[in-house]
């Protein structure tokens, strides 16, 4: 008797705990979700969070994985497009072009603007060191930078 209550008090917790974990995904105003759709029909696998109080869609567009940000009146923001694996080959080109030829490619995200210029963020590493590069949408090297937070910042 005393085994069944503690499973069942084990499988009401679980639950409680399970459906509690959900409070930040949902769906905003359909003024938001409209422009979304209007921008990417063909979007799947869609989460909705809030972030620093815009609206964020995680998806899948065109087999990429992208971030979609909106302010309260449906306005688009900005998309970050994640390259893990199809890194564009100009970008690849670009990098080999830099002093930083030899280092690995970790992440590459292309990041659309509302406005403003679009660019790739690449982020390499070699050993414990990192740096980003930032690339115009030619792949002309407009920035570099040191992250603030690195693997050898921690050590």
């Amino acid at each position: 008797m005393k085994k069944s209550l503690n499973i069942s008090g084990i499988l009401l917790l679980s639950a409680v705990l399970l459906f509690s974990c959900d409070d930040d995904i949902f769906t905003p105003d359909r003024i938001v979700t409209d422009t979304f759709r209007t921008m990417y029909p063909n979007a799947k696998y869609i989460e909705w969070e809030m972030k620093s109080g815009y609206y964020a869609a995680e998806f899948i567009d065109e087999g990429l994985e992208k971030e979609a940000w909106f302010d309260k009146a449906g306005s688009w923001l900005l998309t970050e497009t994640e390259f893990e694996r199809n890194i564009p080959e100009m970008i690849r080109q670009a990098v080999a072009a830099t002093e930083y030829k030899d280092w690995r490619i970790d992440d590459v995200d292309f990041i659309e603007q509302n406005d403003k210029e679009s660019f790739y963020v690449v982020n390499l590493e070699k050993g414990r060191q990192e740096r980003n590069l930032y690339f115009s949408e030619s792949g002309e090297l407009m920035e570099t930078e040191v992250p603030k937070w690195t693997l050898s910042s921690t050590f």
